[in-house]
This record gives C-alpha cells, sequence and structure tokens, in this order.
C-alpha cells in the first residue's frame, strides 16, 4: 500500500533521518517513536504529500506520490497534523463536513453519502451535540475531537497522525486509539501515528518505526521492536521492562 523507499528526511541542509525503507500494508497499525527533533513531524509530512519527496521515494499502491493530484492522493492518505494553521471560523459540523472534499462531486453542498459519513463521524467522537457551534469557541479537548472526526470523514485508506492525543483526556485517548485499532482491523486501512506514550504504543500497534537522533532507525513488528534496550536507546535513558497481567509496560528509572 505505502511503500518507502531510500528517503531522507532533510530539515535546512540537515539530514534527520537517512536512507529510510519500509513498508505499509493495509490492517497494520504503526506507531512512530522517537525522542523530540528527530524527524517525526517532517516525516509524516512527506508521506501525507504536503511536502514533496524526491520523485520514487515514496510509492501509493506502487504509484509514486508524485503522480497523484492532490484530490486523488487524499482518497488514499490523510493527515492530521499537530497544530493548525489558520483558525476555522465556521460551525463544528460544517468543520468535520469539510473532511469530504476528496469526494466531492462538485463545488456546492455535499451528497446523501457524504452527510451520512459526516454525521457518524460526529458520532463517533461524541461531538454530535456540538454541530452548530462555532468552531472557534470550543475547549482544546472538544476541537480535537472534531479534528479527527473530519479525518475520519475523509475516510482515506491510510491514516496518519501527528501527535493526536494533545489535549484528550485519558477517556478520550483511550476511545480513539481503540478506535483507530479496530477500523484499521475491520474495514481494510493502514496508520501511523507518532506518539510519545510507549505503553500506549505497546498495547495498541501492530508495527513500530523508531527514530533515533544519530539518523538511523528501526522497523518492524511491535513485539519485537519494542524492547528495554531500544527504546533505551531511543530516548537515552534507561527503561525496565515489567508484565502487567498479560501486558508489557516499560518503565523509566535513572
Amino acid at each position: 500500500m505505502l511503500q518507502v523507499k531510500n528517503l531522507d528526511v532533510i530539515v535546512g541542509q540537515k539530514v534527520l533521518v537517512g536512507d529510510l525503507s519500509f513498508n505499509v500494508e493495509l490492517g497494520q497499525n504503526w506507531a512512530i517513536l522517537g525522542a523530540n527533533g528527530t524527524g517525526k513531524t517532517s516525516l509524516v509530512r512527506l508521506l501525507s504529500g504536503i511536502t514533496k519527496p524526491n520523485q520514487n521515494d515514496i510509492l501509493v499502491n506502487e504509484i509514486s506520490m508524485s503522480a497523484y493530484s492532490k484530490k486523488s492522493l487524499a482518497k488514499e492518505v490523510g493527515l492530521l497534523p499537530q497544530f493548525e494553521e489558520q483558525n476555522y471560523w465556521g460551525l463544528v459540523g460544517e468543520y468535520v463536513g469539510l473532511g469530504r472534499f476528496a469526494h466531492a462531486v462538485g463545488l456546492w453542498g455535499q451528497s446523501e453519502s457524504d452527510q451520512l459519513m459526516t454525521s457518524k463521524s460526529l458520532e463517533n467522537f461524541e461531538i454530535e451535540h456540538l454541530s452548530h457551534r462555532e468552531y472557534r469557541g470550543l475547549s482544546g479537548g472538544e476541537r480535537q475531537r472534531a479534528r479527527l472526526a473530519s479525518l475520519m470523514a475523509q475516510d482515506p485508506k491510510i491514516f496518519l497522525w501527528d501527535e493526536p492525543l494533545e489535549n484528550l483526556d485519558y477517556s478520550g485517548q483511550m476511545k480513539f486509539l481503540s478506535w483507530i485499532s479496530k477500523i484499521v482491523r475491520t474495514n481494510n486501512k493502514a496508520s501511523m501515528m507518532v506518539i510519545h506514550d510507549i505503553n500506549l504504543a505497546s498495547r495498541f500497534f501492530t508495527h513500530t518505526l523508531m527514530v533515533f537522533k544519530d539518523g538511523t532507525y528501526l522497523s518492524g513488528v511491535c513485539a519485537e521492536i519494542m524492547t528495554s534496550e531500544n527504546l533505551s536507546g531511543l530516548y537515552g535513558t534507561r527503561f525496565d521492562q515489567v508484565l502487567h497481567g498479560e501486558a508489557k509496560l516499560f518503565v523509566p528509572s535513572r
């Protein structure tokens, strides 16, 4: 589905990650882990097409990403950025409905299927009661739920999330991660998420991409990649592994 071949993640003149290669298949749920400043946000912007990769560095369905139009690519790949560049002035329901732009057949209005998907997205993130509120008047947590709902309404094959747990309480985080796990498993989707909570990554994700400070990386199945040794090298601090029932947890130590 998504193939990355010998990709360099470059910011300014600095190569943050070099010669990066991995494949993401439908049904897989990837956690992107790494310390601050290692290029995680720059990577997901490349994977979404917002930042233009070099030709043939990134393939979607075995076709170079550069060959897609913006609208056709948005049906395949969708990104929730860490920050918004503009403060939307309209209503919450309208904001979530903007996610349907890739599926629109005309310039005005929404089709019945667009309206249904927008309503489903509002309901899924428990904000249907906010649909007639002004988006800019929402709390941080409510706004984040609306942003998540808008990407759900877009309905891409691959979801890219840049720290989406920001401003969500524990209940919201667990519901969201459970939803992602279910939709990837049952709806023929894939997901990649920048996340800092390694225990949530260990619990909810199938695969991991670790980006190290020296520009190297590790990728693979969570059960194999998520080890105390790898995490200690990733974050520059020691981690001890403990078992809680069948769950594998990692505790930082001095």
